[in-house]
């Protein structure tokens, strides 16, 4: 019996020091103050993180983006740093008490600093989720253009249009156009490089055929001088990658899991325009990644679809000037960049051309005397124009809207789809 005995106590005694040593390290103020710290210095790690994400893709993101691995370090770092300095202050002053009345005195204290602490947190992260608040940081040279102000809805780059969205990420443009005649008063008209109102260079081939005709067939479809049968061979292989790029995205939310924001209405013959701040900003231009996508509401499910694919090249960026359009871009000389003079948008509710400073606010809308450069390329899956891969305008996307706005709400003037 004295062996078991003795057995017994040697079994269990490291077993016991273990606890008391791990219940002296809880009890420790060291021990909690050291973690505070290790939280204070977790948080500056994800803030140089998210420092580092910004500086490499200026993305502009909510400020509880979750998909950010800066925001998430420093969320551990202030839950880490929060709970040990509240866990570390109640066992200071819980040390020593000998009366109740001592204790009641101590407990007061330390629940408010837990209840203050708690209600300061939960409503901070109740304002930052319910005012969708964004952040994003920019490295292009703003243009010296006037400031643009938006009376429309809302301040965050979606809800104020193309304009309003390139200030915010440091891509205003501001030049103004150079004759009243390059100043036409609908979306319908435009001007290209060389000041006339054109938005193309007339009909051409769609999609489809230049992906399913031969070269030589191909040749005589395109408008006089504008490409060479050593040109098709590359178009055809830029317009298929394009078109891989538009299989990725065929609904909002895609586009909007990719960077994407809504900047229009649902413009007619065009759709709503969709922008990537982040690729206008490298100022690069790749067919693999289209700077815009354009979607529209084409049926009676009342959910936009992805109906084409546009391109925005800024002056002032990756070397684009205002006086000239981009060059070395697609191939052959069949694509016509083109700028909106006298531009107005209206939130995502309306957007008319030909507009002055003073007749867009008193619309309530963003004004911008000049944008440029972009052009349309319609190769989504069953959305080919007729007039042309480059055209425009989609005068078959038309019919789709109309048709749809004839089973939805009522249509809203200039901008929206007419009946």
């Amino acid at each position: 019996m004295t062996t078991m005995d003795r057995f017994g106590h040697t079994e269990h005694t490291p077993s016991l020091r273990e606890r008391s040593m791990n219940l002296a390290l809880l009890r420790s103020l060291t021990t909690w103050f050291a973690l505070a710290a290790s939280g204070t210095v977790i948080v500056f790690i994800g803030l140089a993180v998210d420092a580092y994400r910004h500086n490499h893709s200026a993305a502009e993101e909510s400020l509880l983006s979750f998909s950010n691995p800066g925001h998430v370090v420093v969320a551990v770092g202030l839950v880490l740093a929060g709970l040990s300095t509240l866990i570390g202050l109640s066992i200071s002053a819980f040390r020593g008490i000998e009366t109740r009345r001592e204790l009641l005195r101590r407990v007061v204290p330390v629940t408010a600093a837990w209840v203050l602490t708690a209600a300061v947190a939960v409503a901070s992260i109740t304002y930052l989720a319910a005012s969708g608040a964004t952040i994003g940081h920019s490295h292009a040279t703003p243009t010296t253009a006037a400031p643009v102000h938006n009376h429309g809805a809302g301040t965050t780059a979606e809800s104020g249009g193309i304009v309003q969205g390139l200030q915010q990420n440091g891509l205003a443009p501001g030049a103004a156009p150079t004759a009243a005649a390059n100043v036409p008063g609908a979306l319908l008209q435009g001007a290209d490089g060389s000041g006339h109102s054109a938005h193309d260079k007339g009909k051409q081939p769609t999609y489809t055929q230049i992906v399913t005709l031969t070269d030589a067939q191909l040749l005589p479809l395109f408008p006089p001088g504008t490409m060479t049968l050593a040109d098709i061979p590359k178009l055809r292989q830029q317009l298929e990658e394009v078109h891989q790029v538009a299989l990725k995205y065929p609904t909002p939310d895609a586009a909007k899991a990719a960077g994407y924001v809504r900047t229009t209405s649902d413009v007619p013959y065009m759709g709503e325009h969709w922008l990537n701040y982040a690729v206008i900003r490298s100022g690069v231009f790749d067919p693999n990644r289209p700077s815009g996508l354009l979607f529209s509401t084409i049926d009676n499910s009342g959910t936009a679809k992805l109906v084409g694919v546009w391109y925005l090249m800024v002056p002032g960026v990756g070397g684009v000037t205002a006086s000239a359009p981009p060059t070395n871009t697609w191939a052959g000389n069949l694509a016509l960049w083109h700028e909106h003079n006298g531009l107005c948008l209206v939130g995502l509710k309306s957007a008319s051309e030909g507009e002055t400073a003073a007749s867009c606010a008193a619309k309530g809308g963003t004004f911008t005397p000049s944008l440029k450069w972009m052009m349309h390329v319609w190769v989504a899956p069953g959305q080919d124009n007729p007039d042309g891969v480059f055209a425009y305008l989609n005068g078959a996307l038309y019919k789709q809207q109309v048709a749809a706005a004839k089973t939805a709400a009522p249509a809203q003037p200039n901008g929206t789809i007419a009946r």
